[in-house]
Formats: C-alpha cells, sequence, structure tokens
C-alpha cells in the first residue's frame, strides 16, 4: 500500500499520489502565546478576521483537529492558516 499524506493529496486508483484542488501548502507561522498568529511566512498579520475549530472523524484513526483562522496580512491580503493538531504543522489554504 501507498503511503498517503493526508494534507498534500490522496493515492488515486493506481496507487499514485492524486494532487487536490486548492490543497493546503505547508506555511511558516509565527504565534503568540495561545496560538494565534501574528506572521505568516514572514509577513506580518494586521488582523485576525475569524476564528474556528473542525474536529471531526474523531471515532477513526485519522482524526481531523484543526484550528483555522482567517487573516488579513498587512499588505491587504486575505488569507486562511490552520493549525493541524494531528501533524503538529501549520498550513496555509487560498479561496479559488
Amino acid at each position: 500500500m501507498v503511503a498517503r499524506s493526508r494534507i498534500a493529496g490522496f493515492a488515486g486508483a493506481e496507487g499514485r499520489v492524486v494532487a487536490r484542488f486548492n490543497a493546503p501548502r505547508a506555511a511558516r507561522v509565527e504565534a503568540n502565546a495561545n496560538g494565534t498568529p501574528l506572521e505568516v511566512n514572514h509577513r506580518a498579520v494586521a488582523l485576525v478576521r475569524e476564528e474556528w475549530r473542525v474536529v471531526d472523524r474523531w471515532w477513526t484513526e485519522e482524526s481531523v483537529v484543526r484550528r483555522y483562522f482567517e487573516v488579513v496580512l498587512e499588505s491587504g491580503e486575505n488569507t486562511v492558516v490552520f493549525y493541524d493538531g494531528a501533524s503538529g504543522g501549520w498550513y496555509t489554504q487560498k479561496g479559488a
């Protein structure tokens, strides 16, 4: 069986990894003591517009535990970042 990444994509029928549309990308995030992002990929956060948590598939071995933030960077760009509790990493995901 081919190992797959829950973040990057999924294994296709022939065992090859297929990229998902709008797949999350690893991000460098500096956060304060309570986990709120202060900087995303070396760009300062001007405003946290929204925060939410997703806890899903808790009954499986591949549960999803994420803390999402919609932020406005100092450049004026909106982006969504999340902390993935399963992998312990930060990711960014932009809308289409």
